[in-house]
């Protein structure tokens, strides 16, 4: 079958436009709540969600210091989390990899109700 003028036309646009509509679409869901080198949200996920008891930090301990797997993080934090592995708390003295839960409390962060 032959497709007429008028035909291929339309079929070009109604293609233009699908692939306009990915692409926008594509762009929409690459901002993510938390962004690199921040420990906290800085958007709710949910409406009933605290962005305050949102902190996640994931670092791996080895036998010669600490890997963070995110490598934007200030120096205060890792200072932080350095602090809060010297104290050598119970469940934190095996070397493997750690996804420490942090909350924000009054401008403190604490770990397992550990300030850090």
């Amino acid at each position: 079958m032959i497709m007429t003028g008028i035909g291929v036309s339309l079929f070009k646009r109604i293609l233009t436009f699908i692939f306009v509509f990915c692409w926008l679409i594509s762009f929409a869901q690459i901002n993510p709540a938390r962004s690199k080198g921040e420990v906290f949200k800085h958007r709710p996920e949910k409406p009933t969600e605290n962005i305050n008891y949102s902190g996640l930090i994931i670092v791996k301990k080895t036998m010669y210091g600490l890997i963070f797997e995110d490598k934007q993080l200030s120096s205060e934090v890792k200072n932080r989390v350095e602090r809060f592995f010297k104290r050598r708390l119970n469940g934190y003295t095996d070397l493997k990899t750690y996804q420490l839960k942090v909350y924000r409390k009054h401008g403190k962060w604490y770990v397992d109700n550990t300030e850090i």
